[in-house]
């Protein structure tokens, strides 16, 4: 029990910290300033002041549900605003109709594969599973006959992985698959190689089986492509309802501010249509019916849709894929702040050193040898008490900070702290001040809330 304990942290571990970016700072920013989709977007940013409430969110908050991060898409639906979010009275009925529907059609049509593709049905399923049985067994077992080191492997006394490898070492001329198979396939020319006359009758008859039954039935091969895997994404749209009023409540954007963003970031080409479905709730619930779109849509056209049996406006649903150098930037450490930070110092030219070491210390910028700022992202549901306790945890560690720069030399000169909140917390700033005097005194602390990194950015020059 411990370890099957063991291994699920194990697995949830690597888990989440797949969903971090490993990537530097420098290298985010770097990449920011090369791609030009988001330059020309980054150069609005400082009248944006939406896209920033949205951007700036911490990553589980962007893309969370519950404090549980999801995959990286941005939802986007006309679903009901949620009255408790754990009522499944706020799912559409007919687009989780029409999911279920979805899958059942898979489920059915998986069960009988054999005969919608081939024309195999249960009379002869049986004799054809035979031969393949015995397909299967005639050539293992011929492997292992032709393969010495396995055979001493089978009929030794003791078996574990050491012993394994100390026979096959590195598995040269014991497993060759590639001479095995053409082996096989000699055996089928005139004269070469050596396969079983019952064995290569079985081949040849669910050879021509297989042809035979896959030309009879081609007609509904085609109609049935689509259900040969199952319309995963489609499980998607059933979330957006509860994403999307989870978002607009951490961001405090209202819904058509949202959409303003999403129609910026899809005019930069820093998003992209994943998948947009359009249902009617009015004639999907007796027989399930959607439309889904592919391809490039502006996201403020969406909601134009209307059913084309009752001409009713459709609901609609449309998922999101961010450009992979802004998913990256949000989806690292530190998140998309530092990146658009260091982005603007790039672009008017101002020294600093970023994701530096001193005495054990990472420094998030340094700028001119005599300013530091430090970037912190917050989750955006604190209460007073929280972020009173992240404050004064960073206080504290930029102390240390400027402490230990001007003992190697440095001279610190001024400190900020540069946060995603939407407010500077005055109130608090200034309850900190007797614990922090030096550092409000001496160093000018201040903390910066987004809408104002241009206004610092510019007095830095």
């Amino acid at each position: 029990m411990n370890e099957e304990k063991s291994l699920e942290a194990r697995i949830e571990k690597a888990v989440k910290s797949s969903l971090i970016v490993k990537k530097s700072t420098r290298e985010l920013i770097k990449e920011t300033t090369s791609f030009p989709n988001l330059n020309s977007f980054f150069n609005q940013f400082s009248s944006f002041f939406i896209h920033k409430r949205l951007l700036f969110l911490h990553r589980f908050d962007l893309f969370g549900i519950d404090d549980e991060m999801q995959m990286p898409y941005l939802h986007l639906c006309n679903l009901p605003k949620i009255k408790n979010k754990d009522s499944s009275e706020n799912e559409s009925k007919a687009l989780t109709h029409i999911v279920s529907n979805e899958l059942e059609v898979f489920s059915n049509y998986k069960n009988n594969i054999l005969e919608q593709m081939f024309g195999i049905n249960d009379s002869n399923r049986d004799i054809i599973s035979e031969d393949f049985k015995d397909i299967v067994a005639y050539f293992v077992i011929q492997f292992i006959r032709t393969n010495p080191n396995i055979k001493t492997l089978i009929n030794a006394d003791q078996f574990d992985y050491n012993i394994m490898k100390n026979v096959l070492k590195n598995y040269e001329n014991t497993i060759e698959l590639d001479a095995f198979l053409e082996e096989i396939g000699a055996g089928f020319e005139e004269g070469k190689g050596e396969i079983d006359p019952i064995i290569k009758s079985k081949i040849e008859k669910l050879i021509l089986l297989f042809a035979s039954g896959l030309t009879k039935n081609v007609e509904k091969l085609i109609d049935n492509t689509s259900k040969m895997l199952p319309n995963f994404i489609l499980s998607f749209h059933l979330s957006s309802s509860l994403w999307l009023n989870n978002l607009l409540a951490k961001s405090g954007l209202s819904f058509s501010e949202y959409l303003k963003i999403l129609d910026d970031l899809y005019r930069y080409r820093l998003i992209e249509n994943k998948d947009t479905i359009f249902w009617c709730e009015n004639c999907s619930i007796e027989n399930p019916s959607y439309t889904q779109h592919k391809g490039r849509i502006a996201p403020s056209k969406i909601s134009r849709s209307k059913c084309l049996n009752c001409n009713k406006s459709q609901s609609y649903g449309s998922i999101f894929s961010l450009n992979q150098v802004l998913k990256e930037a949000i989806l690292s450490k530190d998140g998309l702040l530092p990146v658009y930070f260091g982005w603007l110092l790039e672009k008017e030219e101002i020294e600093y050193e970023v994701g530096e070491y001193s005495g054990g210390y990472e420094n998030d910028f340094i700028i001119k040898k005599s300013i530091l700022v430090e970037c912190k992202m917050f989750k955006a549901e604190k209460d007073a008490v929280a972020v009173r306790s992240e404050i004064d945890s960073s206080l504290s560690q930029i102390k240390k900070h400027i402490n230990k720069l001007n003992s190697e030399g440095f001279e610190i000169q001024q400190a900020y702290l540069l946060w995603n909140r939407n407010n500077n917390e005055e109130e608090l700033q200034m309850k900190l001040q007797t614990r922090y005097n030096e550092l409000f005194k001496k160093y000018g602390f201040k903390i910066i809330c987004p809408d104002k990194i241009e206004d610092i950015v510019n007095k830095m020059k």
